[in-house]
């Protein structure tokens, strides 16, 4: 036991200052860690007990209320809200007034245009190739809502044209660095 002792001297006397600071600090580290650790476990299965004995007091407490004889279904009341469902008026500032005169489509417009239900059709052939996604195209063609707009087809310019226009383009900066 004598040799031990004077083994684990001759050891720490080895050590300087420092090294022996770092062996404490590390030391303390590793204490103040399994106290947390055995902290967070109490604290755990306090919780449980806790969860356990709320659930049994919260059974005896909880009555269901029976339905009234004057409650709607709830079908009904979705039923109601969408058909009668009208956003409420909002109050708007000095401010708020002028940009809604001065705007290109006011909040009622925009209101007015999202009451109004559009159609909108699928095309049943597309096959998208997902089976678990529903992907579907929207056929154009069958809306009876909107009429497709035929834009004007762009007219591409010759390239001589083109070219011409370039070294205009060319003549016209060496001008205005001048």
């Amino acid at each position: 036991m004598e040799r031990i002792v004077l083994t684990i001297g001759g050891l720490f006397s080895s050590f300087g200052w420092g090294d022996l600071f770092f062996f404490v600090v590390t030391l303390l580290l590793l204490l103040l860690l399994v106290y947390i650790v055995y902290l967070i476990k109490v604290d755990d299965d306090e919780e449980e007990g806790d969860l356990s004995q709320m659930l049994s007091v919260a059974d005896d407490k909880i009555s269901l209320p029976k339905p009234s004889v004057n409650q709607k279904p709830l079908s009904k009341i979705v039923d109601e809200l969408e058909t009668d469902y009208s956003p409420k008026p909002i109050d708007l500032s000095e401010y708020e007034k002028e940009m809604e005169d001065t705007a290109i489509i006011s909040y009622d417009e925009l209101v007015q245009r999202a009451s109004t239900a559009t159609n909108i059709y699928y095309d049943d052939n597309y096959e998208s190739g997902f089976d678990d996604i529903v992907v579907q195209k929207v056929d154009n063609k069958e809306s009876k809502t909107q009429e497709l707009v035929n834009l004007p087809k762009a007219i591409m310019m010759s390239y001589e044209n083109e070219e011409a226009f370039l070294s205009a383009l060319k003549v016209l900066q060496k001008n205005l660095v001048r």
